[in-house]
């Protein structure tokens, strides 16, 4: 559920976190300027950490498509088991 709301506003919330991150060095107390700069590049982790593994799970998606294409050239079972495998990867 968290994924999927950063996923969809991750443009919006990128630039918060700079924003947050930056804006702590300007803050005069020391305690508030910490945790704002905590906050920031909190923000800043988890969407890198959700974004990069959209990316990597797309990757090994379009890699194990490719492989299954190849092996289905090769043999009549191999065509059976790749309809299979592109049903479960789209869930």
């Amino acid at each position: 559920m968290l994924a999927d709301f950063l996923l969809k506003y991750w443009k919006i919330l990128v630039p918060i976190g700079v924003i947050l991150a930056i804006g702590a060095l300007f803050i005069p107390n020391i305690v508030i300027s910490k945790i704002v700069e905590f906050t920031g590049f909190a923000i800043l982790a988890v969407n890198a950490y959700v974004l990069g593994y959209k990316m990597a799970v797309a990757e090994a998606e379009k890699q194990i498509k490719a492989e299954m294409e190849k092996l289905a050239k090769q043999d009549i079972r191999y065509k059976f088991a790749q309809e299979r495998v592109m049903k479960n990867l789209k869930k």
